[in-house]
């Protein structure tokens, strides 16, 4: 994740306007749009190009929100600075910042790569983060109460600490061992 950072940082820069000729863009007024029309005519005809979505394997909403959430946490910049550097909206960056938050690396990859919709992820990992961050607030008193309430039969605890503390000990063991 650190590299798709540094190489999102290194090569992000401000959006500029094309000139050529004295006017802006090819033909046209910056809009991005072209105008096809010859002089006397005061209609313009309006050309919107269509643009592709996913690009050598890569969503460029994504890329472009992801890109935004790492200028707004790592420099600072407020939302508003953000979507003008990277052209991202807000609901997309909102999403992303959910997909970080969740530390879920695979999914991130999914939707970088277009796999599945930044929105979509987001919507499957944000009640898990929301829980994760109540959870964290807890007192160790209110996490057995919480716990005592929610799980009477143990299901839980053999099913889930059980195991984690089976597989906390395996790690450690050998650290230890390597250690002496």
């Amino acid at each position: 994740m650190r590299h798709l950072c540094e190489e999102l940082l290194s090569s992000a820069c401000l959006p500029r306007q094309v000139f050529s000729n004295g006017h802006l863009g090819v033909r046209g007024n910056g809009n991005g749009h072209a105008h096809h029309g010859v002089g006397g005519s005061k209609s313009v005809k309006v050309m919107k190009g269509r643009k592709p979505h996913i690009k050598n394997r890569r969503s460029l909403a994504a890329w472009k929100a992801y890109g935004a959430v790492l200028l707004i946490q790592n420099c600072g910049l407020t939302y508003e600075q953000a979507i003008a550097a990277t052209g991202s909206y807000s609901n997309y960056i909102a999403a992303m910042r959910w997909v970080l938050a969740s530390g879920d690396l695979g999914l991130l990859r999914r939707a970088l790569g277009g796999l599945i919709r930044t929105t979509r992820a987001a919507e499957l990992v944000q009640p898990l983060v929301q829980v994760r961050a109540w959870f964290k607030k807890l007192t160790p008193e209110q996490k057995v109460l919480w716990a005592s309430e929610n799980d009477p039969e143990g299901e839980l605890f053999n099913k889930v600490i059980v195991p984690a503390a089976t597989m906390q000990k395996k790690i450690i063991e050998p650290a230890v061992v390597a250690a002496e």
